[in-house]
């Protein structure tokens, strides 16, 4: 009895010892993410300036119901750390003062926000309401920061909807030549910036505190979240906390709205037709019609309480549907040149009888061959597998440029994509908060990403 008692014991032991393991890393793996949160801190004092000490100050989230209450140190000196992003007031009525309320103070990521309550000698019963007018001025740290807000974000003009462009409004940020490109979603854009003079790849950007660069070449995202779901972000320039690793450059840390005590709901569509477009001057001249464009960009958002005061979720949808001609051009053999036949215009030097090739008197190192009778290959010595190979090219349509680029055309290179994202909020006590995201995005692209051919059966980016 007493050898099960003391193994069960032992196994309680060892139960107990893997939480802690497990607690201990679970901590670890959330003290690696960047910070997200803020923190509001100030002192109260009475109207002559004398310090309030052991003042009790609740700080409430205007539109989540969210609330903390700390108290005041002996210097009268109070601190709430950790805060979720949001709209507070912060109030305070110790014994022998009005009730002080300090409202519509907006918190944002990664902020600290310094609030002072001076109070009146009154009743509590007196409430001395005070609105927040001013802009909040860092005095609890040194980094160095521009804050892109919500308003910023949703109203400037962004081809594409690309919130990583306003990035570029930053004092000391600059693109890297050509490496700078938006316009896509995933790996097919390109984030390559420098901050002050440092390495473009040398940037960290973050959705909710976590890593969200392609880490191979530090020059793409993973994602790009729609610009109805972005809250805000703050891009750390200089002197920025030691929690801030892998970044020499900058750290953008953006984070996701979510849901509040009331429903919202918005819904958007974006288009762009060649209907509505001038044709290009090349194809013009070729008089080839103007490219193709169907561009249609849609989506929506919806929010709201699961539980008033307590769960909240926040639900964002987006598509994008592009079928975009690209203007090509390139240089193409004629229809007679496909079937060997060269006896007529040549797009490239006249080809030569291999059976007749002789070395040179005149250099033994080069051969001498006549061309086939006629300029024209004869039938039994054409390639079957090289036919079927010509058959990819297009006819010239460009007798404009014989000699150059008498191929020219826009073909479709169409683009699919989506966007998922899911957003969930839980206050569970005063002094903890659980948030949980899901963000899909998928993108189907008809074609090749990389390549070096300008003709369309192999598309490409850098051509």
């Amino acid at each position: 009895m007493e050898r099960d008692q003391s193994r069960l014991t032992q196994g309680r032991i060892f139960f107990l010892g893997m939480l802690l393991v497990l607690g201990i890393g679970l901590h670890a793996g959330v003290d690696a993410q960047s910070n997200t949160d803020g923190n509001i801190s100030g002192t109260v004092r009475d109207p002559q300036g004398a310090i309030v000490p052991k003042a009790e100050v609740l700080i409430l989230e205007e539109r989540t119901g969210f609330s903390r209450t700390v108290t005041a140190n002996d210097e009268g000196f109070y601190s709430a750390p950790s805060l979720p992003f949001g709209r507070y007031s912060v109030s305070t009525a110790p014994p022998g003062f009005k009730r002080t309320v300090n409202t519509g103070l907006e918190l944002h990521v990664n902020e600290n926000l310094v609030v002072d309550l001076t109070l009146e000698i009154g009743s509590v019963d007196e409430t001395v309401t005070v609105p927040n007018e001013t802009a909040p001025v860092e005095t609890r740290s040194g980094e160095v920061s521009s804050l892109v807000s919500e308003r910023q974000v949703t109203e400037l003009p962004l081809n594409g909807r690309n919130y990583a462009q306003l990035v570029l409004m930053v004092p000391g940020v600059s693109p890297t030549n050509d490496a700078f490109n938006t316009r896509g979603t995933g790996l097919d854009s390109f984030v390559s910036a420098s901050v002050n003079g440092n390495g473009s790849n040398q940037n960290l950007w973050t959705v909710d505190g976590v890593n969200n660069m392609d880490v191979g070449s530090n020059h793409t995202l993973l994602v790009y979240p729609s610009i109805d779901s972005i809250q805000e972000f703050r891009v750390e320039r200089n002197s920025f906390s030691a929690e801030f690793g892998q970044a020499q450059g900058a750290v953008i840390n953006l984070i996701t709205k979510g849901g509040t005590n009331q429903f919202h709901g918005t819904g958007f569509e974006f288009l762009r037709n060649d209907v509505l477009n001038a044709s290009d001057f090349f194809l013009n001249k070729a008089g080839q019609p103007k490219p193709a464009l169907r561009y249609n960009n849609f989506g929506f958002n919806f929010n709201g309480p699961i539980k008033k005061n307590r769960a909240f979720f926040f639900w964002s949808e987006e598509w994008r549907r592009e079928r975009r001609g690209l203007v090509r051009s390139g240089r193409v053999p004629t229809a007679a040149e496909k079937l060997g036949d060269f006896s007529g215009f040549l797009t490239d030097p006249l080809p030569h009888d291999p059976a007749t090739c002789r070395p040179n008197p005149g250099d033994p190192t080069a051969t001498i061959c006549a061309p086939f009778p006629g300029n024209k290959i004869p039938a039994n010595r054409l390639s079957p597998v090289g036919l079927v190979l010509l058959r990819v090219y297009s006819d010239p349509n460009n007798p404009g440029e014989p000699r150059g680029q008498n191929w020219i055309a826009a073909p479709k290179a169409p683009i699919d994509t989506r966007q998922d994202l899911i957003r969930g909020n839980v206050n569970i006590t005063n002094k903890a908060d659980l948030m949980i995201r899901w963000i899909n995005e998928d993108w189907v692209r008809g074609t090749q990403i990389f390549g070096d051919s300008g003709f369309p059966t192999v598309d490409s980016d850098w051509a």
